[in-house]
């Protein structure tokens, strides 16, 4: 049985911007090349830089000159794709909205062994805070956090078409700073002493902050990172329920967040069973070890007996019991965990006869 994946997909509505920022020289070695996978061109990029700063600059003149804003996607239903399969389509085709932006310049950040992650959030654009879902990068150099985002720094809307114009002013910029129009759903990827609350945003009030959530409570982002998907997701809904949380962007979020929990336990799930019935293939295996020998032995009175192999499979059904035990089966799976289950019980009663 195979894991079902439901990405958070997101249709992003380009932001409006007039004014762009002043331009910085380009690398038109990188910016102008033709290297064929994202491999390629992070190769390209760490050999003519050595400096982690220089080689996103790099990435972040590439990704910005050679994607553009695909209009038809952000008003077209939304396909179901992960975000490696985004990040290869962007890649591939030169057009994105902010998922595929910021894929491309984050895979391109990781090949070069700059750590490097996605964060979403929304956006304040020309004193509007867009409820729109919008997707950045934080990159750790050092010890210090940067974010950039190349959606921002490849052009603006000008009326219904997308102008392209370099803007490097979204490049490694400081958290404190970005939080002026930036806002993650998750107060962990503000990267602040004193995370903003969603409120606290959208009113323009940076007194409105989580000094206190901070001092209560152990969360970290290295803690969060070791996590799995699962619990990763429900320590963001948990972080962001505790605020206020009526606007529609933050709602949308912990909607996304609950479906998301359901489908990656369902997913663990599927592998609980695949696992189980990988041990209990093995038991099989090992029982008929056994019987081979033990009829082997009774007809041919030579060879013999493997009682080993009927002791270890004895031990690949206790292991079975003790991971169906452990599971929480969603109802669309408890069909499949009781048939388990009743396979399970009856070997388990032919080994221990057999003992």
């Amino acid at each position: 049985m195979k894991s079902v994946v439901v990405p958070f997909v997101l249709i992003i509505s380009m932001f409006t911007v007039a004014v762009f920022g002043q331009k910085a020289p380009v690398n038109k070695k990188i910016i102008n090349s033709k290297a064929t996978s994202i491999k390629a061109l992070a190769d390209l990029i760490a050999k003519t830089y050595t400096k982690p700063e220089e080689r996103l600059e790099a990435a972040y003149q590439w990704v910005t000159h050679n994607i553009r804003y695909d209009l038809r996607q952000t008003n077209s239903q939304a396909k179901s794709l992960t975000q490696a399969e985004i990040t290869a389509t962007a890649f591939k085709s030169g057009k994105a909205v902010c998922e595929g932006y910021a894929g491309v310049f984050d895979s391109l950040a990781r090949l070069m062994n700059i750590p490097s992650y996605l964060v979403s959030g929304y956006t304040r654009i020309l004193g509007q805070v867009d409820a729109t879902p919008h997707v950045w990068v934080a990159n750790r150099l050092g010890d210090k956090w940067l974010l950039s985002d190349p959606t921002f720094g490849s052009g603006a809307m000008v009326g219904n078409r997308f102008v392209a114009e370099y803007n490097p002013a979204f490049l490694m910029v400081l958290p404190a700073k970005m939080i002026q129009s930036h806002m993650p759903y998750d107060p962990l990827w503000q990267f602040l002493a004193s995370p903003l609350t969603h409120q606290g945003f959208i009113q323009k009030k940076t007194n409105e902050t989580w000094d206190l959530y901070y001092k209560s409570h152990a969360d970290s982002l290295r803690t969060f990172l070791s996590l799995s998907k699962e619990e990763q997701y429900k320590a963001e809904h948990a972080r962001i329920e505790r605020q206020e949380h009526n606007f529609q962007a933050v709602i949308q979020r912990l909607n996304y967040l609950t479906e998301a929990i359901d489908i990656a336990s369902y997913n663990n799930t599927v592998r609980l069973i695949n696992s189980i019935s990988a041990t209990f293939n093995q038991a099989v295996g090992a029982y008929n070890e056994y019987a081979t020998s033990y009829n082997d032995f009774q007809q041919q009175r030579k060879g013999k007996i493997k009682t080993g192999a009927l002791q270890q499979a004895d031990i690949l059904l206790d292991s079975c019991e003790k991971m169906l035990l452990s599971g929480r089966y969603p109802p669309q799976l408890l069909d499949e965990a009781k048939k388990i289950q009743k396979s399970l019980f009856e070997f388990q009663q032919k080994v221990r006869d057999a003992k």
